[in-house]
C-alpha cells in the first residue's frame, strides 16, 4: 500500500483559519470563552453568525432525563434558548433535532466523561435535518454550567466571535503526543526505544497580528502510586510571527525517554503544553493543552489507558456512513518480542441505543508484515495471518458499549497465543465485525498522530505501522489478508489511534520489582572508589533471561543503562566512567526475580 500519511494539515506553512468561539458572557464568574468541539458536516455553520441566549437543560421521559434520547417533557422551556443536553445513548443529531423541534436555537451536548475533553460530533441518521448550531463541551465545563444555571441565568453566545488577540492550539491534533498511548516499560533499553519531538500548532483568531510566540513543553513522569517529577522543560525561541486567519508549527528538541524513567517502572506521563504570544490573549482557554502516555507492565497500544490502567481509552466511536462494515488495523514494531507471548487484544465497540451488544461477534486478528523491500509501505504480499480469535457477547449483555477482550489462537499451531518468534518483528492488529448489525469501534482521539507523523516523514522514517489506523473493505482473493493494496481507506480528519491493545505475556516483558538477598545474588563492584573504570560481577542462584544495568545519580535519575539479552546465572562487566563527575552513584541490575543495588564513588 502506498502509504497513507494523514500530516497535511500540520507543516510550517501558512493554512487558513477562521475564528469560532463559544462564550459565556455571564454571570462574571463564569464569563470567558469554553474549549468545545463541532459538528462535522451537519448543523449551521458556525463562521455565519453568532447566536446569544440563555441557557436551559432539555429534559425527557427516559432513564436518564437529561440525555435527549426520549420523548421531551420541558418542551415550552427550549423556545429560543441555547439547550443544553448530555451525551449519551443515542446519535449526536437527535439530540440536537430535539433541541431544534421545539424552538432552540442552538445546542450544546455536553461530554459524559470526566477527563474526556470534547470531540467533533458525527452527524449520524438526522444530521441533515439539523440547522441549528451543535457544538460539544467539556464534562468539567457542563458541570460548572449546570451547578450556576440553578442560581440564575447563564447567557452564552456561540459562533463568528474574534477577539483583539487570540491564539490558540488543542490537546488533538495542534500538539505533538508520545509515540505510544502504552507500551511496556522494561521495553526502554536504550536511546530511541521511547523517543519524540514535542511540538505544537500556533493558530490566530484575532484581529491583530501576533508576534513573539512560543510553545513550551514540560515532561513528567509519575510511576504508579507515586508523585510526578518533571525531567523536560524547553521553549521555542519566540520568533514566530503569526498572520491573522494562520497557522504556524513550532517543534522543540527531541526527547528521549530512555535514561530519564528510573528503573523501567509502570506509571503515567504528562506532556504540557502551552503556548503565548507578546500581547496579552483575550481568549486564554486554548493557550494550554494536555497530552498523556502509560508505560505499563505488558501493553502495547496507540491509545491511552482507562483509569483501571488496563483497557484502551476510547473518546468516541465510528462506522462507516454508508451502511457497510469494515475491519480496522493498526501496526506496531515489536523491538523485543523474543521469549513473549502475545496472549489477546483488546479493543472498544459498541452499538447504537437502545439495541446492545447481545448477540454479536467481534473478531480480533493479527498479522505479520515482512517489509521485504524496506520502504515502509505494506503490501497485501508482505502480509501473513499469525493468530486469530472471537468471542460472543450473552444474550443477555444490556450494555451498548464495552471493552472487548479476545484471547488469540496460533493460526498454525491452534495453540493459545503467538509466540513470538524473535525480536524486532512488525504486525498489524485487526478488529471486525461481519454480522449484520452495524457496530462502531473506539478511537482515542486524545492521541491524534497528525504532528508525529509529520515529523517521522519529514525525516523520511515513515512507515505504514506508525499510522494511527487505516480502514479495511476488501480481502485479497489469494491469501485472505487484508487487501491494503486496493481496499483501504481512513476517515476524514481522524487521526486518532485505534483502541486496541496487545496483551503480552513472557520473559520479555517481565523485571523483578523487590531487592534480592545476597543468597539468591551477589554484585561486587570494584574498585571503589574508581577514577576510570568500574568492573562489575554478577552471581545469580537462578538464571535470569536478562540483565539490565544501570547507572543513577543521587536524585533517581538514571544516567546510563545496558541489556544483557543472554540467559545466565554469572556476568562480568566493565564500565567506563571517567566521564561523570566526582560524586556517589548507585549500580542497580534488574532480573527476572527482582533488582540488586550498590552505591560507588568516582574519584578525580
Amino acid at each position: 500500500m502506498k502509504k497513507v500519511v494523514l500530516i497535511s494539515a500540520f507543516s510550517l506553512a501558512l493554512v487558513a483559519s477562521f475564528a469560532q468561539s463559544v462564550v459565556i458572557n455571564s454571570p462574571a464568574n463564569l464569563a470567558g470563552a469554553l474549549q468545545y468541539g463541532t459538528a462535522s458536516g451537519w448543523g449551521a455553520d458556525l463562521l455565519s453568525n453568532v447566536w446569544t441566549a440563555d441557557a436551559v437543560m432539555l429534559m425527557d421521559e427516559g432513564a436518564d432525563p437529561t440525555d435527549g434520547c426520549d420523548t421531551v417533557t420541558n418542551k415550552q422551556d427550549l423556545a429560543g434558548k441555547i439547550v443544553l443536553v448530555n451525551r449519551g445513548m443515542c446519535n449526536f443529531s437527535l439530540k440536537a433535532l430535539q433541541a431544534q423541534d421545539w424552538g432552540g436555537i442552538a445546542c450544546i451536548i455536553v461530554n459524559n466523561t470526566p477527563n474526556g475533553g470534547v470531540v467533533a460530533m458525527g452527524g449520524g441518521t438526522y444530521g441533515p435535518m439539523v440547522t441549528i448550531p451543535a457544538v460539544m463541551i467539556s464534562y468539567e465545563d457542563g458541570q460548572r454550567i449546570k451547578a450556576e444555571m440553578a442560581n440564575g441565568p447563564v447567557n452564552i453566545s456561540i459562533g463568528n466571535i474574534r477577539f483583539d488577540h487570540d491564539i490558540a492550539t488543542n490537546n488533538r491534533a495542534g500538539v505533538c503526543h508520545a509515540p505510544f498511548g502504552a507500551y511496556p516499560s522494561s521495553w526502554i533499553r536504550k536511546i530511541g526505544d521511547f523517543a519524540f519531538t514535542p511540538g505544537a500548532e500556533l493558530t490566530n483568531r484575532g484581529n491583530n497580528i501576533e508576534s513573539g510566540c512560543k510553545v513550551t513543553a514540560d515532561i513528567a513522569f509519575a510511576p504508579n502510586g507515586g508523585s510526578p517529577t518533571s525531567f523536560y522543560n524547553k521553549s521555542s525561541d519566540g520568533s514566530l510571527v503569526i498572520e491573522v486567519d494562520s497557522t504556524r508549527s513550532a517543534f522543540l528538541e527531541p526527547i528521549d525517554l530512555f535514561g530519564n524513567v528510573p528503573n523501567a517502572q509502570p506509571g503515567k506521563g504528562t506532556i504540557q503544553y502551552s503556548i503565548a504570544s507578546d500581547t496579552q490573549d483575550e481568549s486564554p482557554f486554548d493557550n494550554a493543552a494536555v497530552s498523556e502516555f502509560y508505560l505499563s507492565d505488558a501493553l502495547l497500544s496507540k491509545a491511552r489507558l482507562q483509569s483501571n490502567l488496563r483497557d484502551p481509552f476510547a473518546t468516541s466511536s465510528y462506522q462507516r456512513a454508508d451502511g457497510t462494515n469494515a475491519e480496522y488495523i493498526t501496526g506496531f514494531r515489536i523491538p523485543y518480542g523474543s521469549g513473549c507471548k502475545i496472549d489477546s487484544i483488546l479493543f472498544f465497540m459498541s452499538i447504537s441505543a437502545p439495541a446492545t451488544l447481545a448477540g454479536l461477534t467481534p473478531e480480533a486478528l493479527l498479522y505479520g508484515w515482512d517489509d521485504a523491500d524496506g520502504n515502509g509501505g505494506v503490501t497485501n504480499s508482505e502480509l501473513s495471518y499469525l493468530a486469530l480469535g472471537t468471542m460472543t457477547f450473552d444474550a443477555a449483555e444490556t450494555r451498548s458499549g464495552a471493552v472487548v477482550r479476545i484471547a488469540l489462537e496460533d493460526f498454525v499451531t491452534g495453540e493459545p497465543g503467538y509466540v513470538i518468534p524473535a525480536d524486532d518483528i512488525r504486525v498489524f492488529v485487526g478488529v471486525r465485525y461481519s454480522g449484520s448489525a452495524l457496530p462502531f469501534f473506539g478511537f482515542d482521539e486524545g492521541m491524534d498522530y497528525l504532528c508525529n507523523n509529520a515529523v517521522l516523514a519529514g525525516a523520511g522514517t515513515f512507515t505504514d505501522a506508525d499510522a494511527p489506523y487505516y480502514g479495511i473493505t476488501g480481502y485479497d482473493p489469494n491469501t485472505g489478508v487484508p487487501d491494503v493494496d486496493n481496499a483501504a481507506f481512513s476517515f476524514t480528519s481522524l487521526n486518532a489511534g485505534l483502541s486496541a491493545s496487545l496483551v503480552f505475556s513472557g520473559s520479555c516483558i517481565t523485571v523483578g520489582t523487590h531487592q534480592l538477598p545476597d543468597d539468591v545474588a551477589k554484585l561486587e563492584v570494584y574498585p571503589n572508589p574508581t577514577t576510570e573504570v568500574l568492573n562489575i560481577s554478577v552471581q545469580l542462584k537462578e538464571p535470569s533471561s536478562k540483565i539490565i544495568y544501570a547507572v543513577m545519580d543521587p536524585t533517581g535519575r538514571t544516567l546510563y543503562q545496558y541489556v544483557e539479552n543472554q540467559r545466565t546465572t554469572a556476568s562480568e562487566a566493565k564500565l567506563h566512567v571517567d566521564k561523570l563527575p566526582a560524586g556517589s552513584y548507585l549500580l542497580q541490575i534488574m532480573t527476572d526475580k527482582g533488582y540488586k543495588q550498590r552505591s560507588f564513588q568516582v574519584v578525580k
